[in-house]
């Protein structure tokens, strides 16, 4: 099962779907996300909204919280170790470091489904203004 993750991934699309039954697209057609899983047991997730403005200065340190903001919310990024169950087909990321310092050091465990060279990985429900909601991401295989 491992050698079925291995390799480079792209995103190709994100769900959530709510406990009423509605799917939504949460901004999908403007993230990009690239997850990566090694034979080693490493891993490194990134997503984040390619349409974000641009800092006044090139340096990232220099930000204004009018800019921080807006460019912290449209990214997420984390890296770490996996395990994978094969029995119970779910993946835990190990995470050892991440944009949001709450992550660092937990662990996230997705459910995971692999449909011809794509990679569907769903998370744990999560609560929404009281509306539970599980989110899903499809990868695709880079070549």
């Amino acid at each position: 099962m491992k050698d079925k993750f291995i390799g480079e991934w792209t995103l190709i699309s994100m769900t959530n779907e709510k406990s009423d039954g509605t799917i939504t697209y949460p901004n999908s057609q403007n993230v990009k996300g690239l997850l990566l899983y090694t034979k080693n047991n490493t891993m490194s997730a990134q997503l984040g909204n390619f349409n974000r403005n641009k800092f006044i200065s090139n340096d990232f340190r220099f930000g204004t919280n009018e800019e921080i903001i807006p460019a912290f919310n449209g990214y997420i990024s984390y890296f770490g170790t996996y395990e994978i169950n094969e029995e119970k087909q779910y993946i835990i990321h190990h995470i050892e470091m991440s944009l949001f310092p709450n992550w660092i050091g937990t662990k996230v465990k997705r459910y995971f489904e692999f449909i011809d060279d794509s990679l569907i990985l769903r998370a744990t429900a999560i609560s929404e203004n009281g509306i539970s909601v599980i989110p899903t991401l499809t990868w695709k295989r880079r070549n």
